[in-house]
């Protein structure tokens, strides 16, 4: 005979003694009627704190009779629990024992009966489901009542999840009818939650709302959690990978925990109505994700503790704030939120008090944490629904305010350049009229004179300011297109230089890489925003000092430079350089309307380029056209 057959024999001879000198609590008795049991009541159990026990040690151990189904909180304790069955003549044959919860990771059962070798099953979630004895949700295995001889039966398990054992005795039939109708119910159950899950994302995203996309995130975290809860992880995601189930079982509950508080801050503005406690809650949220990557480790029974603590003590503080907000503030849906907290708390009380082994684990709080989190779920989607509607009157009512504004702003523009082409005329009368003085009167003394061309500057200066306005109004709404032509860049630079009565190599330097350099562009665009530029810095230039301007052009288009040696500007007011009408500090008692900047920048992105300006380190300003090639 083969070893293995004589430990075999030793196991059954052990298992059939302990069999006939009784059981540590009553035995559970089938007869004909018998469709269901629940073996609470009629199980012991026995603590291997070492997890070192083999079967046959623990068959001889002392167990101690359990009054009913309760958990251990979380251990690391391996725990062994025995009871026996007994079947009158008239009880059927076959039966089907069903174990949970279904998140434990190692169950193995013992299955024994007189003249009869034990039985082995290797179960819990770490067992892919296709290796399972019985393809189900549950942990569940047969049973063969062969006379009315007891059968006895020792469940070893050990976990990383709390320590809450349950064992039901069923018909077959019977049970394949509970479990479809307990899937139905279910699957209606999750069907609810994916939809809202996908409405609020949807929604959420649409209205750009990081409310509605926090709470779709939330109800996501609340579906994962009871589809593991259930049993249903092993079955659909994971049945290669046990481990997979450890990561959705603890990741869901933390991640729940985790994006609660940022959910509530979203909900009911704490940022504006409570900054204090909004970054409270973050920094709780932070812990909790701080906690995230022992969610499929060993250490998941010492944060999950934990972490049921703190989202007892968080659920508690959520409708106080709820009741808060609304009595100062009135807003109805955070009424609807504070009565959705309230069936939050009851749920997830008692369910981390099960969890943690002070209450008892029956049907009614089982069931009662996920119908309190669908109703809490269910008020929430009420709330956000008032809320959508409320977005989407401020939304109505911000987008008729913006069309009025438009309309106004639209005006305002329409008449301000009537004016503008009304100006021009005048000032081009103003500036003849000072002209016809001059050539009439060639010898004209002074003052006179040079009052005569101070008015003709100050009609230039209008003028100027009333074509850059002109311009940057037609480019800005796509009336003013670049006519773009191949033109020469050095002639196009000494054009603009003659223009401002400039000669190159006098206070201008001028540079052109390589010197035949030619690039497409509209020329009297490019000419007036390079005048601009060139005036500013000639401006404010010391007479004594040099403006430089370059231009490159290369493989990725034309660059032109024009620097100055002024007195610069801060790094404050260069932030506001290009605002139109914006004049630095140092531009006091100087020429100038705030527009020569943006109207070249303007030039510079019709073009497709850029017109940058930057503060070099030897001072001055120092401004740079980018024009890629098309």
């Amino acid at each position: 005979m083969k070893p293995s057959h004589v430990l075999l024999l030793l196991a059954g001879l052990l298992a059939a003694s302990s069999v006939f000198a009784g059981s540590d609590a009553p035995r559970l008795s089938l007869d004909a009627e018998t469709r269901f049991a629940s073996l609470a009541g009629h199980m012991a159990l026995h603590v291997d704190a070492p997890g070192t026990l083999t079967f046959e040690q623990a068959a001889q151990a002392e167990y101690t009779p359990l009054a009913g189904f309760r958990s251990a909180g979380y251990t690391s304790d391996t725990h062994w629990y025995r009871f026996t069955l007994n079947a009158d003549g008239a009880a059927p044959r076959d039966w089907i024992l069903a174990l949970g919860m279904p998140y434990l990771d190692d169950v193995q059962v013992w299955v024994m009966q007189a003249n009869t070798p034990p039985r082995f099953y290797s179960l819990g979630d770490h067992v892919p489901y296709q290796q399972r004895t019985l393809k189900s949700r549950l942990f569940t295995l047969p049973l063969e009542m062969t006379d009315t001889s007891p059968v006895q039966v020792y469940v070893r398990v050990h976990t990383i999840s709390a320590m809450n054992l349950t064992a039901e005795i069923w018909r077959p039939a019977d049970f394949i009818a509970n479990e479809t109708r307990v899937n139905f119910y279910n699957g209606l159950y999750f069907g609810i939650l994916a939809i809202i899950v996908i409405f609020y994302l949807i929604i959420g995203s649409w209205l750009r709302d990081a409310g509605m996309l926090v709470y779709s995130v939330y109800v996501g975290t609340l579906f994962m959690s009871f589809f593991g809860l259930n049993g249903y992880t092993a079955v659909v995601f994971a049945p290669q990978t046990p481990w997979i189930g450890d990561a959705v079982q603890g990741s869901s509950m933390i991640g729940g925990l985790a994006i609660a508080p940022i959910l509530q801050g979203f909900l009911i503005d704490l940022r504006k109505n409570s900054p204090l406690i909004n970054r409270c809650f973050y920094m709780l949220s932070l812990v909790c994700i701080c906690a995230l990557p022992f969610a499929a480790s060993s250490y998941y029974r010492v944060v999950a503790p934990v972490m049921l603590r703190i989202g007892m003590g968080y659920t508690f503080l959520n409708p106080v704030l709820a009741l808060w907000i609304f009595l100062r503030l009135r807003i109805r849906e955070h009424l609807l939120y504070f009565f959705a907290f309230i069936a939050s708390i009851i749920g997830f009380q008692f369910q981390a008090l099960m969890s943690m082994g002070v209450l008892p684990n029956n049907v009614l709080l089982t069931s009662g944490y996920q119908a309190a989190s669908l109703i809490h779920v269910l008020l929430m989607s009420f709330g956000l629904a008032m809320r959508i509607r409320t977005i989407q009157y401020g939304k109505v009512v911000a987008e008729q305010a913006a069309a009025i504004s438009d309309q106004r702003i639209s005006e305002q523009r329409r008449f301000v350049a009537m004016l503008s082409h009304e100006f021009r005329n005048p000032l081009a009368a103003i500036d003849r009229a000072a002209q016809m003085l001059r050539i009439k009167q060639p010898n004209m003394a002074q003052p006179e004179a040079g009052r005569v061309d101070n008015i003709r500057g100050h009609a230039a200066a209008l003028s100027s300011l009333v074509d850059n306005f002109l311009m940057s109004e037609a480019l800005d709404h796509k009336e003013l297109a670049p006519a773009r032509e191949q033109c020469a860049i050095r002639p196009l630079l000494e054009e603009v230089l003659q223009t401002l009565g400039v000669t190159p190599g006098g206070r201008v330097t001028l540079t052109v890489t390589p010197p035949d350099a030619a690039f497409s562009l509209d020329p009297t665009l490019m000419g007036m925003a390079v005048g601009n530029l060139l005036d500013n810095a000639l401006r404010y230039t010391p007479p004594d000092a040099r403006v430089e301007l370059s231009a490159t052009v290369d493989a990725d288009g034309l660059v032109i430079h024009v620097s100055d040696q002024g007195p610069g500007m801060s790094k404050e007011e260069l932030a506001m350089l290009g605002t139109p009408y914006y004049r630095g500090a140092s531009s006091s008692g100087k020429k100038g309307s705030g527009l020569g900047f943006h109207f070249s920048r303007k030039v510079a992105e019709a073009h497709g380029g850029s017109l940058q300006a930057s503060l070099p380190s030897v001072g001055g300003m120092d401004f740079a056209f980018r024009i890629p090639r098309r």
